[in-house]
């Protein structure tokens, strides 16, 4: 589906060619298994040279009517896979060669004609030439933006036309470990984007996407150091539609490990004599990144909430389900909670990042109005809760 025109235009002529001269050699020897050449005119009628009455021909019929050498053979091939039928080449009942010959070639020109029209109509209905219009960035880059840490990778489009209803995916490839120490080889992570007006991208001029590395990313804890060392995949997916036919779109690139690079940014493409100079798409310029990132100080906003325990950088190493389902309480039914938890009033201090167990939840007092939830984790304590 990706050849060009003059390629898919030479086979499907080839299949043809191949398929009349292989069916005519066909006719042509069942003819000659047949003995049509050796039937003349002479041996169709003689004549009583006693009484000079023309007598009746000799009961001998050919296979193939009208056939006499290889090119009227290959005319009747045409003839019987185009459905042509001009009446004076035709398969008679003298040989079953002959009609198992026809019968063969009616199905497998039929086959034919489906593959050729199905090919053609893909390839028309697919907008493959427009997938060279759009591009990514050879390289995404990490580097401080706004006083927080970003992935960032550049998008454009090369065609006039426009691009509606755009939408932009960002994903992440890796293993990822449970709690319970089951291992997910491939584990799908969906990444914010920012910066999207309703979700939407629109795209006149080329465009630097986003994605904020915070506590909710799966990128969160990441340092330089480490960054070749790790085992991932960044898929960045644009699906959309054409303007001028409606068609929908589909484009992906991936990233690896090998593809970040730490502390660049993107030079810019802007151009006010010709537009915008996309020779310049690819390039990036240094700039001052420590190599440390400080992700507390980050996320040292007083309402943020946990840090995820699935954050693939910040795994807790030690884990016992086990001793921690006994220290949970037990309730004894449903009337035990509260039925109603009407607002969230105040959160006192915020998690530790440095995460070394799971979340527990101390047994509520029932006789207090006033039910207090204190979370723990590890040996720091963390919040309170108040609920009314």
């Amino acid at each position: 589906m990706q050849a060009e025109w003059w390629l898919v235009l030479t086979l499907v002529l080839f299949g043809f060619i191949v398929s009349w001269f292989f069916f005519a050699f066909l006719y042509f020897l069942v003819s000659v298994e047949h003995g049509d050449f050796d039937i003349n005119e002479d041996d169709q009628f003689y004549y009583n040279q006693t009484n000079s009455i023309r007598s009746d021909p000799k009961e001998r019929e050919k296979c193939v009517q009208d056939v006499h050498n290889f090119l009227s053979a290959l005319l009747f091939s045409i003839e019987t896979q185009h459905t042509i039928g001009y009446g004076s080449r035709y398969i008679t009942t003298e040989c079953m060669g002959g009609i198992l010959v026809l019968t063969l070639q009616s199905s497998l020109g039929y086959l034919l004609h489906v593959i050729v029209t199905q090919v053609v109509f893909t390839k028309l209905s697919r907008p493959t030439e427009k997938s060279q219009f759009i591009v990514f960035s050879d390289n995404a880059l990490i580097a401080p933006r706004n006083n927080h840490l970003t992935l960032t990778f550049r998008i454009g489009n090369l065609s006039p036309s426009q691009l509606i209803f755009a939408s932009v995916r960002l994903l992440m490839i890796r293993q990822r470990r449970t709690m319970e120490d089951e291992v997910i080889p491939h584990y799908l992570y969906d990444m914010e984007i920012t910066h999207l007006r309703n979700g939407q991208l629109f795209f006149p001029r080329p465009n630097v996407i986003e994605h904020i590395i915070n506590y909710r990313s799966p990128l969160y804890g990441i340092q330089r150091s480490t960054l070749t060392s790790e085992h991932f995949e960044l898929i960045a997916i644009i699906e959309g539609s054409f303007d001028y036919t409606g068609f929908s779109c589909h484009f992906r690139t991936s990233y690896l490990p090998s593809e970040l690079l730490w502390g660049y940014e993107f030079s810019s493409c802007n151009s006010t004599l010709s537009g915008f100079d996309f020779e310049r798409f690819n390039q990036v310029q240094l700039i001052h990144a420590q190599p440390i990132w400080n992700y507390q100080d980050d996320d040292s906003e007083k309402n943020s909430p946990p840090i995820p325990i699935h954050t693939p950088y910040l795994y807790p190493k030690h884990f016992s389900t086990t001793s921690q389902r006994e220290s949970l309480p037990r309730r004894k039914s449903s009337n035990d909670f509260p039925k109603k938890f009407n607002r969230l009033e105040t959160i006192e201090s915020i998690i530790d990042t440095n995460v070394s167990d799971t979340p527990l939840i101390d047994p509520v007092d029932e006789q207090n109005d006033e039910e207090k939830v204190s979370l723990k984790l590890g040996d720091s304590f963390v919040k309170h809760v108040e609920f009314e």
